[in-house]
């Protein structure tokens, strides 16, 4: 299994490739929201590691820690690939690929938003304590629930 850096380094190679930035906190919900779909299409969770409720949304303090340096600026390309440990395989490079077709377009702020929204893994965790972890089972549960309702 992957850690949450490895995954958020794919999506900083993919927004370079295109000469897009990827600012912090558009590259942690984008993490965050890509292992909400990934578990509920492949029942499995698509790294390690914890999912927090912060006041702001979901975190995941492992790739917050790794890019806060960067603030409000773009994270740097080069230094997402001195950090990440692992070479992400085909299948899944796949999968985020098409995660970062559908969200490209948005900012962090809009996703963000998406993951604040009443019924929400974040929303059910958040009671106004920091570090209170979102069950992975809860994140499935709500993205399986996401993906079902958009087929019907």
């Amino acid at each position: 299994m992957y850690s949450s850096i490895d995954i958020a380094n794919v999506f900083v190679q993919l927004a370079y490739k295109e000469e897009k930035l990827i600012r912090p906190m558009k590259l942690l919900k984008l993490t965050y929201i890509a292992y909400g779909y990934y578990y509920a299409f492949f029942d499995k969770p698509l790294f390690h590691g914890r999912i927090e409720a912060w006041k702001y949304g979901p975190v995941i303090p492992e790739l917050y820690d790794a890019i806060k340096m960067f603030g409000k600026k773009p994270v740097e390309p080069f230094y997402m690939q001195t950090i990440s440990t692992s070479n992400v395989d085909s299948k899944t490079v796949e999968f985020l690929a098409s995660m970062w077709k559908f969200y490209k377009n948005f900012d962090g702020l809009q996703l963000s938003s998406r993951t604040h929204e009443e019924g929400t893994p974040w929303h059910k965790t958040w009671d106004g304590t920091r570090d209170k972890a979102i069950e992975a089972d809860t994140i499935k549960e709500y993205y399986s629930e996401l993906i079902s309702n958009n087929v019907k």
